[in-house]
């Protein structure tokens, strides 16, 4: 089964998102560092959403599915807003001191650290990032 949220693309909608995780985390009887992980990593993608799918426009839509099936948790997160893989970046050098380390780029490393996998597609308009995580 899956639970759908759709909040707009403002950071106020946040609160909501963390209400949806919660319960759903309660529904799937997620543990608290798992439930931790997942939060972190829907956090960091949603707000990249908000800050840059719709650089000009508000009151826009973006949908969270979430399911759970054999052991897995599925997050699809959809919007309509400009086309970006956030995939396609450069994974940071790591090795960089904060001094000499770009701003930014830690975000969607730290996703791909957090999950067991992540994709996007576009299609018909719609930026699609899907992640999942095996809970064991």
């Amino acid at each position: 089964m899956t639970n759908t949220l759709h909040i707009k693309n403002e950071l106020e909608q946040l609160t909501r998102l963390y209400a949806f995780l919660d319960q759903q985390a309660g529904a799937y009887e997620l543990e608290e560092l798992q439930s931790m992980q997942i939060k972190l990593a829907l956090e960091e993608a949603v707000t990249n959403v908000i800050l840059y799918a719709y650089p000009d426009k508000k009151d826009q839509d973006i949908r969270i599915d979430m399911s759970y099936e054999h052991k897995r948790l599925t997050i699809v997160i959809t919007d309509t807003g400009i086309g970006f893989n956030p995939l396609e970046r450069q994974e940071p050098d790591l090795t960089l001191s904060l001094e000499e380390r770009p701003i930014g780029g830690l975000g969607i490393y730290l996703v791909k650290q957090l999950m067991t996998e992540v994709s996007y597609s576009r299609s018909a308009g719609k930026n699609i990032l899907t992640m999942t995580k095996d809970i064991h």
